[in-house]
């Protein structure tokens, strides 16, 4: 990278005058500087799973709503998020399940499980979204925003599955209330631990925040 472009010290990031700041790398960003971003400018985390510290949570938006500045949610590789949102005063339920092949978790955080020894679908983790944020955070970002998006980390349900036969990332939303039900399911090629509808997703993300975009829009 050119040394014009690169900042060694990212807490002389205010000095490159930034319209916004996007975090791709890991919720201990958020944690770390998320605070001293928003007194600056607009700040878009992808690494949602920092939100499952719900004081942290907290004072993100404070510290936003003092500086006048906007938190991003982008919608990543979440299809109906916006669905999800409008109507988190009417659902009762939301449950999200991922299927992922082993080989594109993330282990660190959960040592209790040896990825070499899962030779079927197997059932990972069930329950309230906070614990699992904790568990696989570089993994299930999508279950945090949904949670984030919706009801909540302690009323949304994940469920995350391992399943060595996988060679895409499987997610599944369900909510329901009031009358009002609806279900996706989307299926996505992985790199990593990250899809490819990701990096088109959060492109498109960043354009909506920040550009004019185009004749058309969808809001």
């Amino acid at each position: 990278m050119s040394e014009g472009v690169r900042l060694d010290d990212i807490r002389a990031f205010s000095s490159r005058c930034p319209d916004l700041v996007v975090e791709m790398a890991h919720p201990a960003v958020t944690r770390q500087f998320g605070e001293m971003f928003l007194r600056e400018t607009d700040y878009m985390p992808l690494s949602m799973t920092a939100f499952a510290d719900e004081g942290l949570e907290h004072r993100l938006v404070e510290t936003a709503r003092s500086a006048g500045n906007r938190l991003f949610i982008p919608h990543g590789a979440v299809v109906g998020l916006e669905n999800i949102f409008e109507g988190r005063d009417l659902w009762e339920e939301v449950t999200m399940v991922m299927k992922k092949s082993p080989k594109n978790l993330d282990f660190g955080a959960a040592p209790q499980f040896k990825p070499s020894e899962i030779t079927a679908a197997t059932v990972l983790y069930d329950g309230p979204t906070r614990a699992v944020c904790q568990m696989f955070p570089r993994n299930v970002n999508s279950h945090a925003t949904v949670a984030l998006a919706g009801i909540g980390f302690d009323r949304t349900r994940s469920v995350l599955i391992a399943d060595p036969s996988l060679q895409v990332s499987v997610i599944e939303i369900a909510a329901r209330g009031n009358g009002v039900a609806m279900r996706i399911e989307r299926s996505n090629p992985l790199k990593g631990v990250s899809g490819a509808f990701t990096l088109h997703s959060t492109l498109a993300a960043i354009c909506r925040a920040k550009g004019s975009g185009g004749a058309l829009q969808i809001c």
